[in-house]
């Protein structure tokens, strides 16, 4: 049974605006709405990227620590009372560490996954418009992002996969981007971009922009809900919305926007309806491991309604320790390495370990030096990159543990060895962009010699 994409909208509106809950379906009914949702059941060229953003500056070098040595001693006097012990030992393929190096205690999934092959560490990367060094910064003939070291510009740049408005992309994100790139057709479903966690730069492009879900609910219209009057107010202004013609052009597109965004919220109210549970308990307590348990149901529509491309974008806050460091720095990593072990669990449950690369951002590292019981804003830091086909390993240059290095600034913020859209380079080809996009995407990739491929056998 074939089913057009209107059809499967009206079917669903008149079950979801009807109250008929899928129970109460005939056998007739429910064969339609099994057809709806089973169309085109798989993409044969499947990918979804998803971010994670660590809202506010994570402290990576306190997430890496040498173990013994040299180093360590190093790492031990410039951090101070802030200095890490126990670490994790991983081996990795691409060098050879002196003293070795691990992942502290609260990364035990983490390490798992990156012993597995499954991970990567990208060390020491940060937004950069050139490479540059310290000579060149001290002597202020370096070309550096505009305030380097504030939340707002940096997050936006980190986003941006550009400078500013860089080939006019000033308010767009490069995800956003590459689907305008790779899009065919530009009525592809709603849930090819998704955030959970609001707006941002990086899922915007000039033909596309992100559908916003919560962890845990489908919003619709607000304006009747929790009101003693709902039940009035609901079919009046459902009838103002679907019944009335306007004559304003201001008016018509608010209107459409409005129609839209209810229709969708309904239909994917079904459609999540309908998907089994995973057999996996969500870590509880972790907002985080929340939203991605969420993509993971995106994902499972996605890929039964034909999509070959899907986007997420979800985040957790509270990585600004400027104070109260150590005791917040490792909650904040186990909710981060709980949501991502979880995450790939639910890769393999639903079989799609090698179509799902997720990765993190974060505004910017920290400093080396403490100020207290904290640390300032910094410039590089280490980044994961998670999936099936991600060739897992420690890739790029480790950073100096000591002040008076040549990579080092002030307070020890550490200078990028890797650039951000480097990174971001390798995700983008792996995601489908073409060699010949690559710098159209990321402006100033070329301007960086070594290319980085998470996913070279």
């Amino acid at each position: 049974m074939s089913i057009s994409v209107n059809e499967r909208r009206a079917f669903l509106k008149q079950i979801l605006y009807g109250g008929m809950g899928v129970a109460a379906l005939s056998s007739m009914q429910m064969s339609l709405l099994n057809a709806a949702v089973a169309q085109s059941s798989s993409a044969s060229d499947y990918k979804a990227l998803v971010c994670v953003f660590l809202f506010g500056g994570n402290d990576s070098y306190n997430m890496l620590i040498p173990l013994e040595g040299q180093a360590l001693i190093d790492y031990q006097m410039t951090r101070q009372n802030l200095a890490r012990e126990q670490a994790l030992a991983i081996f990795p393929e691409s060098q050879v560490v002196d003293g070795g190096i691990g992942l502290v205690p609260e990364l035990m999934g983490v390490k798992t996954l990156f012993e597995q092959g499954n991970l990567a560490i990208q060390a020491n990367v940060g937004t950069l418009i050139r490479p540059t060094n310290k000579t060149d910064i001290i002597n202020k003939i370096a070309l550096l992002p505009a305030d380097l070291y504030a939340h707002n510009s940096q997050q936006l740049t980190w986003q941006r996969g550009a400078e500013l408005n860089q080939n006019n992309t000033g308010s767009t994100g490069w995800a956003g981007r590459a689907i305008d790139l790779l899009q065919s057709n530009l009525n592809a479903p709603f849930i090819e971009n998704v955030s959970l966690t609001g707006h941002n730069i990086w899922q915007s492009g000039m033909n596309t922009s992100a559908y916003h879900v919560n962890a845990d609910t489908v919003d619709s219209l607000r304006i009747y809900k929790h009101h003693a009057y709902a039940s009035i107010r609901k079919p009046l202004l459902e009838q103002h919305i679907y019944g009335t013609v306007f004559s304003h052009p201001l008016a018509q597109s608010y209107n459409h926007v409005v129609k839209s965004a209810e229709d969708n919220a309904q239909i994917l109210t079904g459609d999540l309806s309908l998907l089994a549970p995973l057999e996996i308990d969500i870590p509880s307590n972790n907002a985080l491991a929340a939203q991605l348990a969420r993509v993971t149901d995106l994902i499972r529509l996605g890929k039964q309604q034909g999509l070959s491309r899907q986007v997420f974008f979800v985040g957790l806050g509270g990585w600004d320790t400027h104070n109260n460091q150590i005791a917040n720095h490792p909650k904040l990593l186990t909710l981060l390495n709980d949501a991502l072990f979880y995450f790939y669990q639910t890769h393999l449950a639903i079989g799609a370990e090698n179509e799902v690369v997720s990765f993190t951002m974060s505004d910017f590292g920290r400093t080396l030096m403490p100020n207290g019981d904290g640390t300032d804003h910094g410039w590089a830091g280490h980044q994961f990159i998670l999936g099936g086909n991600v060739q897992g390993n420690l890739y790029g240059i480790l950073p100096p543990s000591t002040l008076t290095h040549e990579h080092v600034l002030n307070g020890g913020r550490m200078i990028p060895s890797t650039s951000s859209e480097q990174m971001f380079a390798s995700l983008a080809r792996w995601y489908g962009v073409g060699e010949g996009q690559l710098e159209d995407l990321f402006p100033n990739l070329q301007y960086f010699d070594n290319d980085i491929d998470y996913f070279a056998v």
